[in-house]
């Protein structure tokens, strides 16, 4: 494993890419003749997050004895620890800001939304703000805060462990999404402390968005509650989710059966983890009881299925596995 996956296993939090080696100076920031001197208008909103927010100032200037002015001007300034500020590889716009796991606090990110807007970069793909503990309210005022061509360009939002849950931010969250439900791809929820009740008022907003395909909710508090809402989304009209992932949420038995429901109807479903959830040997009858409706319909019928650490006796788990269209064994499971 490497350090990176490390820190991921780790952290719980999706961390992109890591920059990569670059010869740097004594003071540790990779001269600019290694690395794209980039835009002034980056230049601007990149300094506007950092000034903004104290905790990224000091990482970024850890160990940094030259003063000079120009250091930020250099892509290597601020990709020292990870990919932090991403380019795209055709014309090195700015498409993407990568905090995740990098252990900062934002306090505020709405001056920089507000360069992002005011130098019209409209490039922005990606966010990952994972690990920062950035408020829902002040996320949403930033974003409010873009034009609707950039909320469009936006398909990756990263929000693991950013404790939504437990500080109030739900509605917030909800209208973030609500506003980047054109093109978001992937959304990143774990390790959030969201409870069923806050899946039940996320729900409408995941339901209708149609280009979500991955959706990240490990390590939350769902149970039955949670995982109704849940497969509220799967049975939506407007749902083409790929990949669910639902590990340590405490569904019960009595939940899988409401996420199975759920998936009764759903035709995109490729991908669904389920790890340690106790659902337990009743759980696993009406996953496969759906499953193999859906092949007696024949209907598009799940690829993968991760169900390890569940507490399944091995007779519902081997009929399970059968169940799966595309093997006849649960991938990762364990019969405990």
């Amino acid at each position: 494993m490497t350090t990176h996956q490390q820190m991921e296993h780790e952290t719980g939090l999706i961390i992109l890419d890591a920059a990569p080696t670059a010869p740097t100076h004594a003071n540790n920031v990779i001269a600019a003749a290694d690395t794209p001197i980039l835009q002034p208008a980056v230049i601007k909103a990149l300094r506007s997050l950092r000034d903004s927010n104290p905790s990224l100032q000091r990482k970024l200037n850890h160990g940094i004895d030259d003063s000079s002015s120009s250091l930020d001007e250099s892509l290597g300034y601020w990709n020292r620890y990870q990919e932090m500020v991403m380019l795209s590889p055709d014309n090195n716009a700015f498409i993407g800001i990568n905090l995740g796991g990098l252990m900062v606090r934002l306090v505020n990110c709405v001056p920089f939304f507000q360069d992002l807007e005011n130098e019209k970069l409209t490039s922005l793909t990606t966010i990952n703000f994972g690990g920062t503990d950035v408020g829902m309210d002040n996320l949403l005022e930033g974003v409010k805060l873009l034009s609707q061509d950039t909320k469009s360009s936006i398909y990756e939002l990263y929000l693991g462990g950013c404790g939504i849950g437990c500080r109030r931010g739900t509605q917030h969250l909800k209208e973030v999404l609500e506003l980047l439900s054109t093109n978001l791809k992937t959304l990143d929820l774990r390790y959030n402390d969201l409870e069923g009740k806050d899946l039940v008022h996320l729900e409408p907003a995941l339901s209708s968005a149609s280009n979500l395909k991955i959706l990240h909710l490990e390590g939350n508090y769902s149970k039955c509650e949670g995982a109704a809402a849940i497969g509220k989304v799967l049975s939506a009209t407007k749902s083409n989710l790929k990949e669910l992932y639902l590990g340590a949420n405490k569904i019960g038995s009595v939940g899988t059966k409401s996420l199975a429901e759920g998936l009764r109807n759903n035709t995109t479903l490729d991908k669904l983890y389920l790890e340690g959830n106790s659902i337990g040997d009743e759980g696993a009858i009406a996953l496969r009881d759906v499953l193999l409706d859906q092949r007696s319909r024949q209907c598009k019928v799940l690829e993968h299925l991760y169900v390890d650490n569940n507490g399944l006796g091995k007779e519902a788990a081997t009929t399970l596995g059968r169940a799966v269209n595309s093997e006849t064994m649960i991938e990762g499971s364990l019969l405990e």
